[in-house]
């Protein structure tokens, strides 16, 4: 099961795939399928840019499935939730970085209230962005990005969504005599950070998670 964007996001963001993951807490096993998305207006310049298959504007939303559920081991989510907070982080972490992402540390971290009303935790992390080195404007092979993750605890298991923005834009266009523009990106990211974060915070604060135990139970 998938978890749809809010109302506020739908007409402009969509879907690009999901990602499965499994990972073990005590002695349950977690299956968390992610579900990324990318803006509709802006999904060519996007993937032009980026040498990885998560956009470097990106949305996500993950499902989480333990089995057994935690209650059966006689656990409550929030009551494990400061040691399932550092795992369900580490875990996207290693998404990210499946996929070319590096990720250079944690820049924050945030207590916040869910939409059910738990404290969650929201991780802000410095991440660089695989790109062609001509279209960096230090020659280099990455972008400043920064990522968001947020967990917090539900009934049964934690939610977890959450999403990446860029921090710089690609390298200007050459003209005809080999010399740049510096007004003019070759890709136009439309950089725009406090507007970017406000978009990861609305998902965040009005994403409907499905979580659950194992369909067999």
């Amino acid at each position: 099961m998938t978890s749809d964007l809010p109302e506020s996001l739908a007409e402009s963001w969509q879907p690009i795939g999901t990602r499965t993951a499994e990972s073990s807490v005590l002695l349950a096993s977690v299956t968390a399928e992610t579900t990324l998305y990318e803006p509709i207006d802006r999904a060519e310049r996007l993937s032009a840019i980026s040498a990885s298959e998560i956009p470097i504007r990106s949305l996500f939303a993950v499902t989480m499935t333990v089995s057994p559920s935690l209650s059966d081991l006689g656990i409550s989510p929030g009551s494990f939730f400061s040691t399932a907070a550092p795992k369900a982080k580490a875990q996207f972490v290693d998404t990210l970085e499946s996929e070319g992402v590096t990720v250079e540390g944690t820049r924050n971290t945030l207590e916040f209230e869910a939409t059910n009303g738990a404290a969650g935790a929201w991780f802000v992390l410095d991440a660089g962005f695989p790109v062609e080195s001509e279209l960096t404007a230090s020659g280099g092979d990455r972008l400043d990005a920064e990522a968001h993750v947020a967990v917090w605890p539900t009934e049964t298991s934690y939610g977890m969504a959450g999403g990446t923005l860029p921090l710089e834009d690609g390298a200007p266009v050459a003209d005809g005599d080999g010399t740049t523009d510096a007004d003019e990106p070759r890709v136009s990211l439309d950089v725009d950070p406090e507007r970017d974060r406000e978009t990861i915070a609305d998902l965040i604060r009005t994403v409907d998670i499905g979580t659950g135990h194992d369909a067999a139970e």
